[in-house]
């Protein structure tokens, strides 16, 4: 009997040592690449985590971490240019996601969402299922298909109402959507549309030329919106508008998101932070007096909880968009995505961690028991305690943090905008002292919309 269980806990000492990283590891090297610049490396590793052997094919199966793959591959394949297969896995994992609710749950039932025993579902943070929208609206405006991007904006407003009905601190990631479904319904010839979405813009994060944008079509075809209509009688008259003139959008993607990584705390850290007021599920009072007494019998040391980190600070913080070498266009800071996948972490940390505790409470539980039962059937202290440690060892094992999270989201997302003649035009994106380039022809009265991602 003694053999037995110290072969048991040896065996599982190594399994805990060398056991699976998670997704955050899994993953390292789609960031690695893109941040190095290399797309089509990122794209090869994500095809053999889907176990295809190329981008045009789908797994098999989309749900579980194919869902996020399948994000992932999607983001790379925008990066790469190649926006009809990235709409494809967009739309595709669109349908297989589900918002993560740490409002209405207690922590037991949130623990069951946040660690690898039970997370065969991706369950998404509010900032990754309002980009999926935005960034497919982007795919359909590149290819210029504005019908495609009407539908995908009409998805994104579903969205935006769900977010501005149960979580105003989302409002602000809604902004860029909001611009890019404004631009599209404008393109199409529907002023009165077009205007709400750029109202919707400008109040929820003030994105560059947004107001400049509502400004000409309010001139051009009398539409306004309450919420910005002083702001637009406080403008000077837009210049006459020249038909000839074609409209261009250029987006600039820089940086890389947050990431989820296991992150180790103190349990007295823990119980501190999983106590402490905030929004979301946290210890009860009896909850707190187990953690307390487990902890004192040295059963609980410490918690395992998904942390989300902030990738190596970016070389850029600003992009510099130039047209044919001379004119710099207006232009910003449209989305700080890390800011606020931050923020909105931070707002549920003391949630995760309280949903960590309990089922670390619950390992406890279930150590004790059968130490109990041991001991009795063996007459032995010493058997009691392996046996109590080898459960509690055993659950450990399998209860490591959900480390998903969306890796090659970019951080941070400029715009650039200007009318131009017809025409051949080169458009230069310049960020520290890396240049990309593209060339476009401008049909008159036309519209084109550039993607530059592949600098991050």
């Amino acid at each position: 009997m003694n053999r037995t269980l110290l072969a048991g806990a040896i065996a599982l000492c190594v399994a805990l040592l060398t056991g699976c990283g998670g997704y955050a590891a899994s993953s390292e090297v789609f960031r690695r690449s893109m941040t190095a610049g290399q797309p089509e490396q990122a794209l090869a590793a994500v095809n053999q985590a889907l176990d295809v052997p190329k981008a045009e094919d789908l797994p098999k199966k989309t749900g579980g971490d194919n869902t996020l793959l399948l994000l992932e591959r999607a983001t790379i394949l925008q990066a790469l240019g190649r926006t009809d297969l990235s709409s494809r896995d967009f739309e595709t994992a669109d349908k297989n996601l589900e918002v993560v609710d740490f409002t209405s749950d207690t922590a037991g039932d949130i623990g069951k969402w946040v660690f690898s025993d039970d997370s065969g579902v991706y369950r998404t943070p509010p900032y990754e299922k309002l980009l999926v929208n935005t960034l497919n609206l982007l795919n359909y405006l590149v290819r210029g298909n504005a019908n495609g991007a009407k539908v995908e904006a009409r998805r994104f407003q579903i969205n935006q109402k769900y977010f501005k009905e149960s979580d105003a601190a989302q409002q602000g990631l809604m902004a860029l959507g909001s611009y890019l479904a404004g631009f599209a319904f404008e393109v199409a010839g529907d002023a009165q549309v077009a205007m709400r979405y750029y109202a919707d813009a400008v109040t929820t994060g003030r994105v560059p030329t947004a107001l400049d944008a509502a400004a000409r079509l309010h001139a051009r075809t009398g539409q306004s919106d309450e919420r910005i209509a002083g702001e637009l009688a406080a403008l000077p008259p837009p210049a006459p508008r020249d038909e000839t003139q074609a409209e261009l959008l250029v987006v600039v993607q820089i940086g890389m998101a947050p990431f989820k990584t296991a992150e180790r705390l103190p349990i007295g850290a823990a119980v501190v932070a999983a106590t402490a007021p905030g929004p979301g599920a946290r210890l009860t009072p009896a909850q707190r007096s187990q953690a307390n007494t487990f902890a004192a019998k040295g059963l609980l040391k410490w918690v395992n909880y998904p942390k989300l980190r902030r990738s190596a600070k970016s070389r850029w913080t600003s992009a510099q968009v130039v047209l044919d070498e001379q004119q710099v266009l207006s232009g910003g800071e449209a989305l700080d995505i890390e800011s606020r996948a931050v923020s909105s972490f931070d707002q549920i940390e003391g949630t995760i961690v309280a949903a960590a505790i309990v089922r670390m409470i619950t390992r406890a539980v279930a150590g004790e028991a059968t130490n109990a039962v041991a001991r009795k059937a063996s007459n032995s202290g010493a058997i009691g305690l392996l046996a109590g440690l080898l459960v509690e060892g055993a659950m450990t094992a399998v209860d490591t943090p959900d480390t998903r999270s969306w890796v090659t989201l970019p951080a941070r997302i400029h715009v650039a905008r200007a009318r131009i003649a017809p025409g051949r035009h080169t458009v230069q994106v310049r960020l520290g002292g890396y240049t990309r380039t593209a060339t476009l022809e401008a049909t008159p009265g036309g519209w084109h919309v550039l993607n530059f991602s592949d600098l991050r």
